[in-house]
């Protein structure tokens, strides 16, 4: 037996109303896959202190990490090369003007001069394919001579004469009083300007901070020496 016409019309057009429904009152579905998460969500009150507490101990364990870095980092040992050398009390110096003194371990020259304390490292300026010969202290005509280019020096450092480049290079010295460096060697646009000592401190080199000697041409004795 076959259903009347109209009964079977109010039958689908219940049946899609119902449907209808169905699908408005169901959820949007999340993407999945590759899209999934792109979607925009607000972060819950514990989510943004967890960020916040994150980000804050990775900043402590980097500035932890970094002091014990530099603590632990391996120094040259005093009083060798690359470190620095304590050469006592400044009393025990020669007079200003005297003949330089020469550190075999330190590799330099110490100078006690009229503008100041220098320590000279005890290669010549010039170099012979990359090779840089020691030069030695002239006594007779008072000034530091190479015997490799016949480069010479005054006791200051000042070039003189010969191929060099420029004047000595020379190590920081240091004037400590008690715990405290009083004075150093610093290096300005036209100068080298060395401590004066005095009693009561003692003289530290520093030979792991060289400071290059200026040009032979800002030298005050450039083509004017006599001797």
């Amino acid at each position: 037996m076959t259903a009347q016409p109209g009964l079977q019309r109010q039958r689908n057009w219940e049946e899609g109303v119902t449907a209808t429904k169905i699908e408005r009152a169901a959820p949007p579905l999340e993407p999945s896959g590759p899209r999934a998460g792109t979607s925009r969500r607000d972060f819950s009150r514990r989510e943004v202190l967890s960020y916040v507490w994150f980000g804050t101990l990775t900043a402590m364990t980097a500035g932890t990490g970094l002091a014990a870095y530099k603590f632990l980092y391996p120094r040259k040992p005093a009083n060798v090369f690359g470190g620095r050398f304590h050469l006592g009390p400044a009393a025990n110096l020669p007079p200003a003007g005297s003949e330089p003194q020469k550190h075999i371990e330190g590799r330099f020259w110490l100078a006690n001069t009229e503008e100041g304390l220098r320590a000279f490292y005890n290669l010549c300026t010039h170099s012979w394919n990359g090779v840089s010969i020691r030069y030695y202290w002239e006594s007779v005509r008072k000034r530091f001579e190479c015997p490799a280019c016949g480069s010479k020096f005054s006791l200051e450092g000042h070039y003189i004469e010969g191929p060099a480049p420029r004047s000595l290079d020379q190590f920081v010295v240091e004037i400590v009083e008690g715990r405290t460096v009083v004075a150093q060697t610093v290096l300005t646009e036209r100068s080298i300007e060395s401590p004066a000592p005095f009693q009561e401190t003692e003289i530290v080199v520093d030979t792991g901070e060289l400071i290059q000697g200026l040009s032979r041409f800002e030298s005050p004795l450039r083509g004017r020496y006599q001797g």
